[in-house]
């Protein structure tokens, strides 16, 4: 049975080709971080606060997030606006949770009208919102980089 090890429940004998060195694989712990306990915050406190969820350091997640980032994500928050000094979602807080972005860009889209600039303030967040928004069309590689070199 010649398969990858490790993949969708295989369990019979196979080869396993890694792209690293044996020193780097015994390096690697044995299983994932969880995502909750790697990221920002801050969105999923919201969204949390929103959903009526009011302690958030005992609430029993499957995974607990360490306090210092819960605590870290309800500052952010707080000096966002989006909630108030009793932790409390305010009318800001609950427009911010229902766009699909991170805290500071949702507050960034719904301030700009304010300052007549929503269509900067798209542009800036769709920006963000990519890796790269450089595009290389087929066959066009090298005409393609000459264009990007400017920006570098």
């Amino acid at each position: 049975c010649l398969q990858r090890t490790g993949r969708a429940g295989r369990v019979c004998a196979g080869k396993s080709y890694r792209l690293f060195t044996e020193d780097q694989f015994e390096e690697l712990s044995q299983s994932a971080v969880p995502e909750i306990k790697r990221v920002r915050l801050a969105s999923t406190v919201l969204q949390l606060k929103v959903m009526g969820i009011e302690n958030l350091l005992e609430f029993e997640f499957m995974e607990a997030p360490p306090r210092k980032l819960l605590l870290q994500a309800l500052q952010e928050l707080l000096l966002l606006g989006a909630i108030d000094k009793n932790k409390q979602v305010t009318e800001l807080g609950k427009k911010m949770a229902t766009l699909p972005l991170e805290p500071p860009q949702a507050k960034l889209l719904l301030e700009s009208e304010k300052f007549e600039c929503s269509q900067e303030a798209l542009t800036v967040v769709a920006m963000m919102s990519v890796d790269s928004f450089f595009f290389t069309p087929a066959g066009k590689k090298e005409e393609a980089a000459q264009a990007g070199a400017i920006f570098e």
